[in-house]
């Protein structure tokens, strides 16, 4: 009892029954004003299932009065959670009080009963939990509602254990217990036989759950204040220790002299590509673009991703864009700069400071730039799609794709499985077999293909079609349970043996971007048929 509205979590709805006994929790919301009269008996004030809108009617004189109450009568007690019952036409469900929902902006994950909130990072919070028979919600959220509307919770409980021993058996004393304080009042009682056929306890009572100042509601203007900015490695001194600046906009300096002397918003902060990984594996919510990082609609992040080897950010940008837990998260991937006259890129240098076009260069960024391209153009020429593009519910295999941030195999591996996913599944087996004329027996997609573009006259129809069948047996061997020798010779055959997975990969990139390049030109060109 002491632990409600204390500890992390508070359980505001919940019934049990069983052999042994039966109870449960439920609560309601308390003007403040109420609470002296709520706290004065151990009795529930609002039982499970009521709450809901409706009418009274009452009768002072000749004619009835009919009043409409919003929370069904009960005046300074209104329900948080609310019990929706259909007499067993519908199932019965459990809703959370609407403007508990919308105040907070919670979002209702239905595939794990429980309300989700986010931050401006985009991380998730899980507030709340639901299921049939209970309801607990996070305390602190819970505390900063009750803040914002300036009331109270009360959270009744009633439980009833049956016992094979008598009543003789407990000690007086014991048997008979009460609490009243102005926070938490309940009763304990141990009876003979009312409650059915054997000695039973009863403990009933209410545990007051009260808000928080307003002021730490975290909804405006009353938002959490900011926590200080990371310092990130912007170089090395003269013996080769780090140097390390905050990235807070406000104390960098500018074009136009403001914090002379300071490092510049421009200064490049250089990472390793694994910082990256975590976005990568989590396509649903973010997206690596061109020079660019996306989550949602939350926040971007300027970048220069077109090196293999390490990805760079200019120091201001770092603070104006991300939270102090991205920030975090970047400064545990931060390196010195390589010294090496690369830590920008040519495509960033050319458009953050001379303010020119450029395609990117990244493999993956060119690849998938390639792929859509292609599509678009092949279906606008002959009214079908030679590769077509992937479905909603696979976006996030093109998302993800991109060049190993780091040597694990099992990284490379779902990189393969990905890029054959969008090249040799995605191939249009129907409309190539179509275009044939018909499929032979046992013709498989690659082979039709090969069919199709040898019958074009296709100058590179085996280097392309070379290309399709490797990654073909990479996929297959990776797919197998235990990798054996099949996984030894096409790993020979990637170059696994001699070169990195990141080397190997952006091979498999460049060359499938060459047959997109060239499949363009000898098909798709303005003089083409």
């Amino acid at each position: 009892m002491e632990a409600i509205g204390t500890s992390q979590w508070t359980t505001v709805y919940s019934r049990h029954r069983g052999a042994d006994g039966n109870g449960g929790y439920f609560c309601a919301l308390v003007d403040e004003k109420k609470v002296p009269d709520v706290m004065s008996r151990d009795s529930w004030d609002l039982m499970i299932g009521n709450g809901l809108p409706g009418f009274s009617q009452s009768y002072g004189g000749k004619k009835p009065v009919t009043k409409y109450h919003r929370f069904g009568g009960h005046d300074g007690i209104e329900p948080l959670v609310l019990v929706r019952s259909f007499h067993g036409l519908k199932a019965d469900y459990i809703e959370l009080l609407e403007e508990f929902r919308h105040l907070l902006n919670l979002y209702y994950d239905k595939h794990n009963d429980r309300y989700l909130r986010f931050d401006d990072s985009g991380g998730e919070e899980v507030v709340a939990e639901v299921s049939r028979d209970s309801v607990r919600i996070k305390t602190r959220p819970l505390r900063q509602f009750l803040g914002v509307r300036g009331m109270c919770l009360a959270v009744f409980f009633d439980s009833v254990a049956f016992s094979s021993a008598g009543v003789d058996d407990v000690a007086p004393a014991m048997r008979e217990q009460s609490v009243t304080r102005p926070d938490l009042r309940y009763s304990f009682h141990i009876g003979d036989r009312t409650l059915g056929d054997r000695p039973f306890s009863r403990l009933l009572g209410k545990r007051l759950v009260t808000p928080l100042p307003i002021e730490e509601c975290g909804i405006w203007p009353y938002e959490e204040k900011p926590k200080p900015h990371i310092e990130f490695i912007i170089g090395l001194d003269k013996d080769g220790k780090e140097v390390s600046h905050t990235c807070d906009p406000e104390k960098l300096a500018n074009f136009f002299g403001k914090n002379a002397g300071a490092p510049h918003y421009l200064t490049p902060v250089v990472f390793r590509r694994e910082v990256l990984r975590k976005y990568y594996d989590n396509p649903e919510k973010y997206e690596v673009d061109d020079g660019y990082l996306h989550c949602a609609g939350l926040w971007a992040l300027r970048l220069d991703n077109h090196s293999e080897d390490r990805v760079t950010v200019f120091l201001g940008d770092l603070g104006q864009s991300l939270g102090h837990e991205e920030q975090l998260h970047w400064r545990s991937c931060n390196i010195p700069p390589l010294g090496d006259g690369k830590d920008i890129s040519e495509t960033t240098r050319r458009r953050a400071f001379d303010a020119e076009f450029a395609d990117p260069t990244a493999p993956e960024l060119v690849f998938k730039s390639a792929l859509a391209s292609f599509q678009e153009q092949w279906e606008k020429r002959f009214g079908w799609h030679l590769v077509r593009p992937v479905r909603e519910e696979d976006i996030h295999v093109f998302k993800k794709l991109h060049v190993p941030t780091t040597k694990s195999m099992v990284e490379f591996e779902d990189q393969l499985l990905g890029l054959t996913k969008l090249l040799v599944d995605s191939l249009n087996d129907k409309e190539i077999a179509k275009a044939l004329g018909g499929a032979l027996p046992d013709e498989k997609s690659i082979a039709k293909l090969e069919r199709f573009l040898m019958g074009k006259n296709y100058p590179s129809t085996k280097r392309d079609i070379d290309l399709l069948r490797l990654l073909q047996e990479g996929r297959s061997s990776i797919a197998a349970h235990r990798k054996g020798d099949s996984f030894k010779k096409v790993a020979e055959k990637l170059g696994l043996a001699t070169q990195t997975p990141q080397d190997v990969f952006s091979t498999l990139l460049r060359g499938a971007i060459e047959m997109l390049e060239d499949l363009t030109a000898f098909f798709l060109a303005p003089a083409a048929e």
